[in-house]
């Protein structure tokens, strides 16, 4: 059953808060990392001109009745 801090004795809680910056750290690393990969390779107007560029062209080329 899960406890909660309070409920530890004291060598325990500086083994729960080593574990937690630990863990803390580690996916704050995979986060930041992804946040600069993103920053640095995320390219808004590629991603609108080419549904624009298909779009546009399909819609005008279309048969009217």
């Amino acid at each position: 059953m899960q406890k909660f801090l309070a409920q530890l004795n004291e060598s325990d809680r500086g083994v729960v808060r080593k574990w937690r910056l630990a863990s803390l750290g580690f996916y704050g690393s995979i986060l930041a990392g992804m946040v600069v990969y993103m920053a640095l390779h995320w390219t808004p107007e590629v991603n609108y001109a080419s549904v624009d560029a298909i779009a546009h062209p399909k819609v005008m080329s279309a048969p009217r009745h």
